[in-house]
This record gives structure tokens, sequence and C-alpha cells, in this order.
């Protein structure tokens, strides 16, 4: 319950300074990369004007770590999809919205006042809050629906599912669709996106609509995928986090599957400016987090943050949360030493193996008497004892180098 409480109110207390002209933030996490990084300047110190609580916690669609996951085999996992602990706000034009998953709502809330200007109600759990489009907001629900509203008056312009199907199953005491969305509803140039999705042996639907009519541009019917947590995008990409399995990647045109990053997972996931997927691992059975940053194009995880539960980067640099320190760090230069440390240590490993041949087949050659072949092998060991020492004294300045690439390291309290 603390946790969803205080999410919210740490929002709220971010509009403080200048509501009226402050920068909005439209969508989860403020953009379509869900960066969670805003150009505004908040001015300290900060006061508390409003708070909004709700008189029962947030009603997760997952209660909590998966002790057993029979799908896929696996036990002793962290939670991989709590991606609604909290009511998250969205902001626009001096209105606070947000969904809840206990109500079954979207919320529109008066920025200086908190007082509510309207509530409209879907047919189930509103998971993630509504995205801000012009005079239009977009939200899903657990009722298999996306849903357009007006933010002036919440009146509904249209509601739109992926399915004909009326059927409902239970789900933490009430009655919801086999696809419900709970990827939010994205808006990138005029058209929505939602996924309509549950579990991996029923059908999941990937859904391109005309953001203003609701009519369907495409719909992506796929099999074997939970797509669960807000859905990210570039300029060419959809992509949609699935928990504990790998995040899936979308042609955003035609809704095809694209090659996917191996190796990650959760929902927690941004997107750099430069198509870095930043996820976590997809399976977290230490008791420690990692963070790390892949790369779409090379299917694999370039960077890794142990002990870290949360990222935000902002160009060249990357600001984390690890244990009880915030952290910065150039990521472009971090990554590149990171490279060159481990082509440098493999370059070791190939030299120290071929140095081992060459004394063998000295000692074999002083044996037979061979001394004009022994005397070239001893011309070529110390040139690779060479290449090993001065790769040795390059290893040490890289690993200075990154301790050089943290801006500042600053302890925090514990959560």
């Amino acid at each position: 319950m603390k946790q969803g409480y205080s999410l919210l109110l740490v929002a709220l207390l971010s509009l403080i300074a200048g509501i009226s002209t402050a920068e909005d933030w439209p969508t989860y996490r403020h953009d379509n990369r869900r960066s969670g990084v805003s150009n505004e300047q908040v001015k300290l110190p900060l006061s508390l004007t409003w708070v909004r609580k709700s008189k029962v916690p947030p009603m997760m669609a997952w209660s909590g770590p998966a002790k057993w996951d029979a799908y896929s085999g696996n036990k002793d996992l962290q939670s991989m999809r709590n991606f609604d602990p909290a009511f998250f706000v969205t902001v626009a034009n001096g209105f606070v919205y947000f969904g809840s998953s206990v109500d079954n709502a979207a919320h529109c809330l008066d920025a200086e006042t908190g007082s509510e200007k309207w509530v409209s109600f879907a047919g189930g759990a509103v998971r993630l809050p509504p995205t801000i489009d012009g005079d239009m907001a977009y939200f899903g629900s657990d009722d298999g629906y996306a849903y357009c509203v007006e933010t002036k008056s919440g009146k509904r312009l249209w509601k739109f599912r992926a399915t004909k199907s009326t059927r409902l199953i239970p789900s933490n005491g009430k009655l919801i669709s086999p696809w419900p969305v709970r990827s939010g509803v994205m808006v990138e140039g005029k058209i929505a996106f939602f996924a309509a999705s549950l579990l991996p042996w029923e059908e999941s639907y990937l859904c391109a609509l005309d953001k203003t009519e609701g009519m369907p541009i495409y719909i992506s019917r796929n099999s074997g995928m939970t797509l669960q947590g807000s859905l990210l995008c570039s300029s060419t990409t959809v992509y949609a986090p699935q928990g504990r399995s790998v995040p899936l990647l979308f042609d955003a045109s035609s809704g095809k599957q694209k090659k996917s990053v191996s190796g990650m997972g959760g929902t927690f996931c941004l997107l750099t400016d430069d198509d870095l997927l930043v996820g976590m691992p997809h399976n977290q059975k230490s008791s420690d987090n990692v963070i790390q940053i892949g790369d779409p194009s090379g299917a694999q995880a370039m960077l890794k943050f142990p002990g870290a539960d949360r990222l935000l980067v902002d160009g060249k640099m990357a600001y984390l949360h690890q244990g009880r320190f915030l952290k910065s760090l150039n990521r472009v230069k971090y990554g590149q030493l990171q490279t060159d440390l481990t082509l440098m240590a493999s370059q070791i490993k190939d030299f120290k193996g071929k140095l081992n041949v060459l004394t063998k087949d000295e000692k074999t050659f002083l044996k037979a008497g061979q001394n004009d072949k022994v005397s070239d092998l001893r011309g070529k060991i110390a040139e690779i004892k060479r290449a090993i020492q001065a790769n040795e004294v390059r290893m040490g300045a890289a690993r200075n180098a990154l301790i050089e690439c943290f801006g500042w390291e600053r302890e925090c309290e514990a959560p």
C-alpha cells in the first residue's frame, strides 16, 4: 500500500513550482521511449499542495513473485511483471490523469487543487495512465478494450477490442477478458497502438488503430507470447515487454515480428535515443537485480549493471539506482571501454595460448639440438610477452578510465 501511495505522491510533488508553465508529461514515463526524462527544471524546495489517496491500494495484475513458473519450468523467481504497483500519472495542460485498478476507471484531476474533473469507467482494471494527445485521452482496460475519451469531459469517443469474443475469466477476484489490454495505449503520429494479451497458450494481438476514428489499420495475431507492460517505439519498431520472456519487436508499419534482444526480460524497459534497449535479464533468480543495455540489431546484451534496479538515459549520460546509491556515468564511453576490456582480455588469452605452444616447442628443439630454431622461437616468445604486458598495461588504463566515466555517486535512503 505504501509503495502505491508514495509513487503517486512523488509524481504530484514534481508539479508544484509553476504548474501552468510546467512541461507536460503526456504519457507513461514521459515519452514513447519511456525515458523518464524531462527538460523541466524543478525549483527547490518543493512544498506539498495537496494529496489524493485511494482507500484501497492498487490491485496489481500479478500480486507478487512467482514461486514457480509452470510454463517455463522455473522456480524461485523475482517478480518481473510488476508494471502496475502504483497509480502512475500523466500530466497535460494543467490536469493530472491516472488509471485505477481498484475502481476500473480513468480519472482526471485539476493539477492546481487536486479536485476531480471527471471519471471515465471501463469494464475492468485500468493499469497504466491515459496517454494524452491533443484533446484526446487513450487508455486500455482488463475488459479487453482500448478507449479514447475527450480530455475536457471524459466523454467516450470510441472503444475497440481485438477479438469479438465476449468470454470472461476469473482473475484476482474480478472477471476479465482473456485478452486484457495491459500495455496501455501508445500514440505515435496518427496511430494508436495497444496489445491485447495474457497467456502464451492463448492468441495475442498487437493492434494499430486510426487514433481519431478508432478504426483498425492492422491487427497482428500471434501465438506463444504474453504482451504485458507499457509498449515502446522508435521510428520503425514497436517494442512489447513480456515479463520473464524476452521483449518482442514488431515492425510498426505492418505488425510483423522482428528479431528480438536475447537474454532480456522484465516489464521495466526503455529505449535510448540511439535505439538501444534497456531492460533486465529474462530470469532474475539471485537476490540482486541487474539492469542491462542491449542492441536489438545484434541481439545481445552490451552493458550490465549488477545491483541496479532502475536506470534513466539522457543522451550520453545514464543515471542508475544501485543499492543505496544513485550514480551517473557516461554510458557511451563506459560501453566502449567495456568492449575494449573484453577484446584485450581475449587477446591476452590468445597470446598466452600461443606462448604455451612456443615454450613447448622450445623445449623440444633444445632436446633435438636444433639451436637455430630455438633462437627464432625465443625471439617470437619475447615479442608475445611484450604484447601481453602491453595489453595488461592498457587494461589497467581502461579500468582507471571506467572510474572517470562516473559523474557522481551519492548515497540515498534505502527504499
